[in-house]
């Protein structure tokens, strides 16, 4: 579901990532890790188009990135970054704006299945008339997590999903990437937490 073939990624003369491949297969989750500024975080959005690469070639779902599939490799795939400012007065707000990007326009937004994710990752429904500004760094994680899985793509490309989070919570965010991954989902996740990694299916180290 995603390859990355001798993939380099330069911003100026400096090159961050050089001669990277990566394979994914369908239902897969793999972490990638390595030290800060080592180019994991560029990778996801390369692989959505918003970095270009300097060499190499790019799969996502079977269609190599170009200008002519990136458009549809967006549709096919959600994107939840670690750093998330959205522009929202209240929760109820920002967990809409997804279903309005254009590649999303197409899918339901459906309060009850997001009630559904939240038990799950241990969020409370009254966080929904909450504002944006009075909720933690990790019930804002969580909250897009669920956010980005009610859009249904083939694949989520996820930057520090544990960052901000306590144990107990990193562990329900883990159960729900494995029920993701029992509906067929395909998972690449970047990660410093060494006790997500262990139970992924595979760590790739950068």
């Amino acid at each position: 579901m995603i390859r990355l073939e001798h993939v380099s990624i330069e911003f100026g003369r400096r090159k961050i990532v050089s001669d990277f491949n990566l394979a994914v297969g369908k239902g897969q989750l793999v972490c990638l890790m390595g030290e800060s500024g080592c180019g994991k975080t560029s990778v996801l959005r390369a692989l959505l188009g918003f970095v270009p690469v300097s060499s190499g070639r790019i799969w996502m779902g079977g269609d190599e990135l170009s200008l002519h599939t990136v458009h549809h490799i967006r549709q096919i795939t959600a994107y939840v970054p670690q750093e998330l400012a959205l522009p929202s007065e209240w929760v109820s707000e920002m967990v809409r704006l997804p279903f309005e990007l254009k590649a999303n326009q197409h899918i339901r937004f459906e309060e009850e299945k997001l009630f559904q994710y939240w038990d799950m990752l241990g969020l409370s429904r009254d966080l929904y008339q909450s504002k944006v500004c009075r909720i933690s760094g990790g019930q804002r994680q969580r909250i897009m997590l669920a956010a980005a899985a009610m859009l249904d793509k083939d694949i989520l490309l996820i930057d520090e999903p544990t960052s901000a989070l306590d144990s107990d919570s990193s562990g329900r965010v883990f159960r729900f990437f494995s029920l993701l991954k029992e509906q067929g989902k395909t998972i690449l996740a970047v990660t410093h937490d060494r006790k997500f990694a262990s139970g992924c299916d595979r760590t790739v180290n950068m």
